[in-house]
């Protein structure tokens, strides 16, 4: 798709201008949550190539690198790389394991989320070095979620276990339609479906990440 979108670009503004566009862009990557949530822990395809999370977690690495190199040659410069967020507090995440009975975060899986991030944050200065002319960033969403998490009423938020969309404990993607009843309250739910954060909760994100943003790319 990004292929097609540059080849339109071109179509529009010619090739020179294309490709300046597209070096001083700033591209956002995100990718982790739905390969660990789906495919590792709630359906076990992966699980079964890699019985011990470490070797998932680097298979998912090695991916998410050839894919940030393939945006580099085609002219990207500028990325930010989200981390994980806190997988096991998770509506959707709670509710596969526990059945809608208990819902409280799974601590396993956090430490899962802590253990990525921090080989993530040591494997992007290394893509950086090896790639000439390329900024990369590291987004931390894990502990500005846990903190929301841990002290909700600081910022506002009166539900952090289910989402605003339907039940708000498994609606996520085509379940969150024209159709699913919507909370009315929304800036007060830290999530907006089961497995995505709310409005409120993306500024809080966004907030912490501009400085550090503005300091690395407008340097």
């Amino acid at each position: 798709m990004f292929k097609s979108y540059i080849a339109r670009l071109k179509g529009i503004v010619g090739d020179k201008k294309a490709m300046e566009i597209i070096n001083n862009a700033f591209v956002v990557v995100s990718a982790g949550p739905n390969d660990f949530i789906l495919n590792y822990y709630d359906i076990p395809s992966r699980r079964l190539e890699y019985p011990f999370i470490s070797g998932y977690q680097d298979f998912i690495l090695k991916r998410l690198e050839n894919f940030v190199r393939e945006l580099y040659s085609l002219g990207v410069r500028n990325v930010l790389v989200g981390g994980l967020p806190p997988m096991g507090c998770l509506p959707i995440h709670m509710t596969a394991k526990f059945r809608n009975i208990f819902r409280f975060c799974l601590e396993h899986h956090n430490k899962d989320s802590v253990l990525y991030n921090e080989k993530l944050q040591k494997l992007l200065p290394q893509i950086e070095a090896s790639l000439p002319g390329s900024k990369f960033l590291y987004a931390d969403v894990y502990n500005p979620m846990m903190e929301m998490i841990q002290n909700p009423s600081k910022y506002g938020f009166k539900e952090t276990k289910r989402g605003c969309c339907g039940t708000g404990f498994l609606e996520t993607s085509f379940m969150c339609n024209v159709f699913s009843p919507v909370c009315q309250n929304r800036s007060e739910f830290m999530f907006f479906d089961s497995i995505h954060p709310s409005e409120a909760t993306y500024n809080v994100i966004g907030n912490r990440l501009d400085p550090l943003i503005r300091g690395k790319f407008q340097a």
